[in-house]
């Protein structure tokens, strides 16, 4: 689907707790979860944004599309994932999670395709 420029939101989260995040969870975000890192800019039409992540442990990468309908896919084998080199993927309408375990090697390469976007990410 072809979409006009888009701002990301990208915020990243570490979990050490076992439970995952539902759609209906948001506002419950655990205390001893830690906020790794936030991205914010644009996409253009049928582009990729790219984010490296080197943090150990689980990381829940949450996307919520406010414009358009962005896609989420993750890596550890390419630094530059897209919808048919990918690992671990999140294509739903709208809210879009992707729960990379702990034992993932690193880096962790996520890339979203275009749309205007709030991502958090635990």
């Amino acid at each position: 689907m072809m979409l006009s420029c888009s701002a990301v939101v990208v915020a990243l989260l570490l979990s050490q707790v076992r439970g995952f995040l539902g759609p209906s969870e948001d506002d419950n975000v655990p205390e001893d979860w830690v906020l790794l890192h936030v991205v914010q800019g644009h996409i253009g039409a049928g582009n990729y944004s790219y984010l490296r992540l080197n943090h150990d442990g689980r990381i829940i990468l949450h996307m919520q599309s406010l414009k358009g309908d962005a896609d989420l896919y993750v890596s550890d084998k390419t630094l530059r994932p897209s919808f048919d080199t990918y690992k671990l993927q999140s294509v739903t309408c709208g809210q879009d999670v992707v729960v990379v375990p702990g034992d993932f090697a690193r880096p962790v390469v996520p890339c979203q395709r275009v749309s205007v976007l709030d991502e958090t990410t635990l």
